[in-house]
C-alpha cells in the first residue's frame, strides 16, 4: 500500500523545511527573551548595588572631615 502525498515528495519536503524555519525561528525568539530578561536582571542588580553603596557612602563620614 503506498501512501499518497499531496503535492509529491518536493511537496513534502518544502513542508518540512517550512516546518523547521518556523521551529528555529521560535527556538530563536525564545533564547533572545531569556538574553533579554538576563539582561534586565543585570541592570537590576547593578542599579540596586549603585543605591546601597551611596547609601553607605552617605551614612559614613568621610576621613579627615570634622
Amino acid at each position: 500500500m503506498r501512501l499518497r502525498i499531496p503535492f509529491g515528495r518536493r511537496g513534502l519536503l518544502a513542508a518540512a523545511a517550512i516546518a523547521a524555519g518556523v521551529v528555529y525561528w521560535r527556538v530563536r525568539v525564545a533564547r533572545r527573551e531569556a538574553d533579554d530578561l538576563e539582561w534586565d536582571a543585570d541592570i537590576h542588580a547593578a542599579v540596586d548595588e549603585g543605591v546601597a553603596a551611596g547609601r553607605a557612602a552617605a551614612e559614613e563620614p568621610a576621613e579627615g572631615r570634622v
